[in-house]
């Protein structure tokens, strides 16, 4: 027996109100962003934002990234795709 209530019985699971929050004016580049974190998260790398750049954790070790160009790049070396 499903306790959750199907969908169509949910009134807080309509579908314009998932696209706003996901489509929202968000640039280019937090997009970028977004998608390369979400990847990297997915592979075990959690990504830190700093005051001047961005922080790649994984097992203890880390490592700086100066800008999203260099993450991305660091990415790639890791696998992980934009």
């Amino acid at each position: 027996m499903n306790c959750y209530p199907h969908k169509s019985e949910n009134p807080a699971a309509t579908g314009s109100s998932a696209i706003e929050i996901t489509h929202g004016d968000f640039t280019p580049e937090e997009k970028r962003l977004a998608t390369i974190t979400a990847r990297m998260a997915l592979a075990g790398h959690q990504v830190h934002r700093l005051e001047h750049g961005y922080l790649v954790v994984r097992w203890g070790m880390s490592r700086h990234c100066p800008d999203l160009a260099a993450l991305v790049n660091f990415g790639r070396v890791l696998g992980v795709s934009e």
